[in-house]
């Protein structure tokens, strides 16, 4: 390519590049959206995890638990969590359908209850996890986004809830990760603007997907904390749907 012709080719390619602007940016709902893509990118899974409850004095209690969850595009998810040990809550159990279905197995009654809206503030097994926490709806659905500062790694994302939601958080303070979408902080207020939890999640991917490895939840009120080991995570195993109902709910939880 001799000179004249080189310099009407960049010319030629400047101006298409001008042509075509700066990529739009996203907004706060886009970002969130993308977040829930990632939540539910798999079919299905299943996982173990060791739950440590930590008080306000460092003294320790562990649990160990299984999980399986059922991933949708256009709805809520589906999860099934049982515990494995100790004995105190062998068998304790919690299922998810919908926002507004969450059902609690007490083995101890062998009676299923259905999770009131009023009672979604209570603490899941003693934890710093509450029965809220636990539900299974997109973000989208619930919260209203908007981007108020943007680091190298992450968009910042103050979520305010949307009327008629029944997410027990007001308001939260979300770091979103810009490479792949994942949640590596939350700051979760009560109704009267205070600061109630923080969360802290670690990820890695596994068979193609983002999932999450660990995770921190801390109630600052209390100054009590949960911390969460999640391992042996398998996707795409083809869960029978039978696995989510209220029956599956009240089975024995294998150990191993």
């Amino acid at each position: 390519m001799n000179g004249s012709r080189q310099a009407v080719y960049i010319i030629i390619v400047l101006f298409v590049l001008l042509a075509a602007g700066p990529a739009a940016a996203l907004t706060g709902d886009e970002v969130l959206a993308r977040v829930d893509a990632v939540l539910s990118a798999p079919t299905d899974g299943t996982s173990k995890a060791t739950m440590v409850l930590v008080d306000k004095h460092g003294n320790k209690k562990e649990r160990r638990l299984k999980m399986w969850t059922r991933y949708f595009k256009d709805k809520d998810d589906w999860s099934l969590t049982k515990f494995v040990s100790p004995a105190e809550v062998r068998d304790l159990g919690f299922l998810s359908l919908a926002d507004d279905k969450m059902y609690l197995y007490l083995p101890a009654f062998d009676r299923v209850r259905r999770i009131a809206s009023h009672a979604r503030k209570e603490s899941f097994a003693g934890s710093d996890l509450s029965n809220d926490d636990l539900s299974t709806g997109k973000y989208v659905d619930h919260y209203s986004a908007r981007i108020t500062k943007e680091t190298e790694q992450d968009y910042v994302l103050e979520l305010t809830r949307k009327p008629g939601s029944n997410r027990i958080y007001p308001k939260s303070i979300v770091w979103v990760n810009k490479e792949n979408f994942t949640i590596p902080r939350m700051e979760l207020f009560d109704k009267s603007g205070k600061l109630w939890k923080t969360f802290e999640g670690t990820y890695e991917k596994i068979q193609g997907y983002w999932a999450m490895t660990g995770l921190t939840m801390t109630d600052v009120k209390k100054g009590h904390k949960t911390i969460m080991t999640i391992e042996d995570i398998r996707f795409d195993v083809g869960l029978p749907e039978k696995t989510f109902t209220q029956r599956y709910l009240k089975r024995r939880v294998k150990v191993d």
